[in-house]
């Protein structure tokens, strides 16, 4: 196998593990037999633990270029590319919810990685809503806190996808991630104050 090659499969397998087990609770010979190498391969490719953890986010991260297609690729306002992206990162979520089991583990076992979790997968949609929402605020004269908006917004959508991947009640089954993506973005800006959109 390639070095290339093999270091995706290291990741892809680590993700599985990371995400069943969290960072704390898997070690580093447990990782090396679910990648199928030995430590020392492990180490080669991946100096400790915690970068190989780092290196797993960055690798299943939606990429700064699949969020600047779906913001060309539309109407411009601010409620259908907010939908357009979120579109994008939900649907890889969704896909494979490894991702949002780590982010789960990482918060709730305070491994101190919740920072970079915020940082490869949310810091697309923070950023667009804080631009967006400073020139709406400056052009309309509302006085609206623009981080805690756009947090609000994260957690939203957070709350939403781990109820359809992680729920054993599946009460979100009967729902596609579209309809509910639409909802969230109406009641977000509702709460703003923006007009209603006509979807």
């Amino acid at each position: 196998m390639s070095a290339e090659n093999r270091r995706s499969s290291i990741l892809t397998s680590s993700k599985t593990l990371f995400a069943k087990r969290g960072l704390h609770g898997v070690s580093v010979s447990e990782l090396a037999r679910a990648c199928d190498v030995n430590v020392a391969v492990l180490y080669q490719h991946f100096p400790s633990k915690e970068q190989l953890y780092r290196a797993v986010l960055d690798e299943f991260a939606c990429k700064r270029e699949d969020y600047v297609n779906a913001v060309l690729s539309g109407p411009d306002d601010f409620g259908n590319v907010l939908y357009r992206m979120t579109i994008v990162y939900a649907n890889g979520r969704l896909a494979d919810p490894d991702i949002l089991r780590m982010e789960l583990r990482s918060i709730l076992e305070e491994d101190g990685f919740s920072e970079v979790f915020f940082e490869s997968q949310w810091k697309g949609f923070t950023d667009y809503i804080e631009e967006t929402l400073r020139e709406w605020k400056d052009s309309s004269g509302r006085s609206i806190d623009v981080k805690v908006a756009s947090m609000l917004y994260v957690g939203m959508v957070r709350e939403m996808l781990m109820r359809c991947t992680l729920s054993v009640d599946h009460d979100f089954s009967d729902r596609n991630a579209e309809y509910l993506i639409k909802q969230i973005i109406k009641a977000f800006l509702r709460s703003l104050g923006f007009p209603p959109l006509e979807w």
